[in-house]
């Protein structure tokens, strides 16, 4: 049972350090609260617009 919580630890400490060591030599690139969207996101989100207005304009029932 020991081995296990030095497995357990060891495996925790090894995904912070790697996470650390990919944080640092990428210079900090990656920010998760920046939020760039590709030119296909932008393109389905004009297209998803204008379906929406097109559907709020439509008379009848259905």
């Amino acid at each position: 049972m020991h081995w296990m919580m030095w497995v357990f630890w060891g495996t925790l400490a090894a995904i912070f350090s790697i996470s650390f060591l990919v944080d640092v030599l990428t210079k900090r690139k990656y920010n998760l609260n920046k939020k760039e969207q590709t030119l296909n996101q932008n393109s389905a989100e004009a297209d998803a617009r204008r379906q929406a207005g097109q559907n709020n304009h439509q008379g009848g029932m259905f």
